[in-house]
């Protein structure tokens, strides 16, 4: 028994698969040249297309963005792909006691947007923040999700949209980018070879069992 469950643990090994963190980031050849049209409801939109992640489970997504300038508070933000859609900001701080009833009033942020952590909604807490936002935070969520885009395929064309929506403040697009989690599928060669594994793995449990029976009964 236990060598057949070392034989278990051997091609379960062999076929498990290890997440591979794959980025993107786009800093050039943006519409307007990435400034985001102030008090204009129509916005600025950037569209790429990601065709170099192989076969495997969408794992995670994560959303890096950099914007300078403006007043954060004015700014409503959403990420599509396929199926996939989710807001990344939505006027952030507004309805967080004791902030500006129009937001945090800072200019731009360096941030990665994510499924988990704090809201970057409330980033300044309940006080007046001063200085650029930066770190790992939890997307606005106030629709879609980020865990939305882990049935779809990465590959594809990835859309980003801002808009500002009050006046005061232009705010730029330094960059954004993906980094996306992919656990990819096993190659062939990882097949193969867990398949040899367990060919040669159940001819030894066999003469270990013609060996005892032969030894219980003599030769047959």
């Amino acid at each position: 028994m236990k060598q057949l469950l070392t034989l278990a643990t051997m091609l379960a090994t062999a076929l498990v698969g290890h997440a591979t963190l794959f980025t993107t980031s786009w800093n050039a050849g943006f519409a307007n040249g990435g400034i985001v049209p102030d008090n204009n409801f129509s916005g600025w939109s950037d569209t790429r297309i990601v065709s170099a992640i192989p076969p495997g489970t969408f794992t995670s997504l994560s959303v890096d963005l950099h914007l300078t300038g403006g007043w954060n508070g004015d700014l409503y933000a959403y990420l599509v792909h396929d199926s996939g859609f989710t807001v990344l900001l939505d006027h952030v701080g507004v309805g967080v006691s004791g902030v500006s009833a129009f937001g945090y009033g800072d200019a731009g942020m360096d941030v990665n947007l994510a499924a988990t952590g704090t809201s970057i909604h409330e980033y300044g807490g309940n006080s007046t923040f001063s200085g650029t936002p930066s770190g790992s935070w939890l997307a606005d969520n106030t629709s879609g999700s980020l865990d939305s885009f882990l049935s779809t395929s990465p590959n594809g064309t990835w859309s980003l949209f801002i808009a500002d929506l009050s006046g005061g403040g232009v705010t730029s697009v330094q960059s954004w980018g993906l980094q996306m989690d992919i656990v990819a599928v096993p190659e062939v060669e990882t097949w193969v070879a867990a398949a040899l594994t367990g060919m040669f793995g159940a001819m030894w449990v066999n003469r270990q069992i013609f060996g005892r029976l032969r030894r219980i009964h003599g030769t047959f």
